[in-house]
């Protein structure tokens, strides 16, 4: 299945016109770089369910324009005014869409508990209705306030969770 993994998402990522990074050193970490040209994303080589889904949810990014303010694109922020919550359940959303087979439960644990719910628990929850800056991959330059996670929020949480309980990062829809 890897081989129909690496084909499917060079085929994405050439109808993206994006630049696929592929970094044999990162393992479960990855960054989109919407507001450069080409557009560019830096993803973990496919040896697993796992990795596929993180470059489909990059290239998810990448489909909706998630651009996030770097140098010298300061006025380039989508991805802070859609809301972070928002912007990274949609790119979860896409990601989900494109998958071309099913989804496995270790890969649904990994999407919430360290991917989406990440941003929930250490972000939204910690910021507490704060201003805050995400400071991984160059994002700290733009001051912004999370999101509320909304009724669009949930519901891909409850499509990644499906029907799995026990999640490390509880959510209360």
């Amino acid at each position: 299945m890897l081989v129909q993994y690496k084909a499917h998402v060079e085929q994405l990522a050439l109808t993206l016109k994006c630049q696929l990074d592929i970094d044999p050193n990162f393992r479960t970490t990855a960054m989109m770089y919407v507001e450069e040209v080409p557009p560019r994303v830096e993803v973990p080589t496919i040896t697993d369910h796992i990795s596929y889904l993180i470059t489909l949810h990059e290239l998810g990014h990448v489909f909706h324009g998630h651009t996030q303010g770097r140098p010298p694109y300061g006025d380039k922020k989508f991805y802070f005014e859609n809301g972070v919550l928002r912007s990274e359940a949609q790119a979860w959303e896409w990601a989900l869409d494109q998958c071309i087979d099913n989804i496995q439960d270790a890969s649904r644990r990994f999407m919430w508990d360290t991917c989406l719910g990440s941003y929930y628990e250490h972000g939204y929850k910690a910021a507490a209705g704060n201003y805050d800056r995400i400071r991984n991959g160059n994002r700290h330059h733009v001051l912004f306030m999370y999101d509320e996670p909304d009724e669009y929020f949930t519901s891909i949480v409850k499509r990644i969770q499906g029907n799995l309980t026990n999640f490390t990062i509880k959510y209360n829809s």
